[in-house]
């Protein structure tokens, strides 16, 4: 099929470099962008038609491309931010699939609207917020969110999904394992107070605000700290986060408490959650760079692509993180981003 043929704005055999913010250059066989429903239904339809398998990007910033991609690349561009209810005490906000998610927090802090404040600069779209339960600074997405509005990819179904619903855990939901493939999401709806305090347990805040801390206050500060801790994946390569925090039992912790005093942990229901930027800091991997790939020199928990137009660096990199982890620890690193390619056995 030539170019010249192909309907609603699909181009072929597309660089995925600009669409991924670790800068791979893998090729898309067909990348169309929709910026409304009805564009999408007729892109899956076509699809669909051609027996092709459909990849659905947002910002890119929580994938890790491993390949070409022999299907169709969907870029989900859909707009809007629209203000469903409010009362004296909240407002049900519903933000479109393709705002970026950082102008959503924005948005929220404009409004006087709290609740996803500390989410503040976190790379990516409001429709991939859900599928990762996208979560600093003792916030998740889930403490707000109400539903999630979908397209069936199968059945072009259009259905409201509550988050009861969605399975959501540390870093996990149902969109990124059991509905994964199976769903896109167009919208999700957020009910964000108008009177609540900000959280300032997590990561230091509370060291530095106090209670009475306005909402832009918060903001600012959590975007101080992102901006001074992690690379700008327009300058460097990167996903952010690249390992889950693992959780341990009390048995696990508190023969590592024993071993390294200072290991940096938090209770977490009947778990601990351990910093996987501590356990890689400690075991000598910040600021190591491999080839074209690396470590950030500011923090352990992200992994960089400096130079590298392909994943194999960065894989083999990984490995060797995970494997240093758990012969000093006995802890296994989960890889936060999802893979996406023919490599799926990395």
């Amino acid at each position: 099929m030539n170019e010249a043929s192909l309907p609603f704005s699909i181009r072929s055999n597309v660089d995925l470099k600009p669409y991924n913010t670790f800068h791979f250059a893998y090729k898309a066989r067909y990348l169309v962008e929709v910026c409304d429903i009805d564009h999408l239904v007729q892109v899956l339809t076509w699809a669909d038609a051609n027996q092709l398998n459909t990849h659905v990007f947002g910002g890119g910033s929580n994938l890790l491309i491993c390949s070409d991609l022999s299907g169709l690349v969907v870029i989900n561009r859909m707009l809007g931010i629209q203000v469903l209810h409010e009362s004296d005490l909240s407002a049900v906000v519903r933000f479109s699939g393709g705002e970026v998610w950082h102008h959503c927090v924005e948005w929220a802090v404009k409004q006087n609207y709290s609740g996803i404040e500390n989410l503040a600069l976190i790379p990516g779209t409001a429709g991939a917020a859900p599928v990762q339960n996208i979560g600093a600074y003792g916030v998740e997405i889930v403490d707000t969110l109400k539903a999630v509005k979908v397209i069936d990819r199968f059945s072009l179904e259009i259905k409201d999904i509550s988050a009861e619903e969605c399975g959501f855990g540390y870093r996990e939901s149902h969109f990124k394992g059991d509905w994964s493939g199976r769903y896109i999401i167009l919208s999700i709806d957020l009910e964000l107070s108008k009177s609540a305090s900000p959280k300032l347990s997590y990561g230091g805040l509370g060291k530095v605000l106090s209670n009475s801390a306005s909402l832009r206050d918060v903001f600012e500060h959590v975007c101080e700290i992102r901006q001074s801790k992690l690379p700008d994946p327009n300058v460097v390569g990167n996903a952010g986060s690249y390992f889950k925090n693992p959780l341990i039992d009390d048995q696990q912790h508190s023969s590592l408490k024993e071993t390294y005093p200072e290991l940096v942990s938090f209770k977490v229901g009947e778990r601990w959650k351990v910093a996987a930027g501590w356990l890689n800091e400690h075991a000598g991997w910040k600021g190591i760079r491999s080839g074209g790939v690396g470590v950030y020199d500011k923090q352990a928990l992200v992994l960089v692509n400096y130079t590298d137009d392909n994943a194999e660096g960065l894989l083999f990199l990984e490995q060797n993180i995970k494997n240093s982890i758990y012969s000093l620890f006995g802890i296994t690193l989960e890889r936060e981003p999802v893979l996406i390619g023919t490599n799926i056995s990395a």
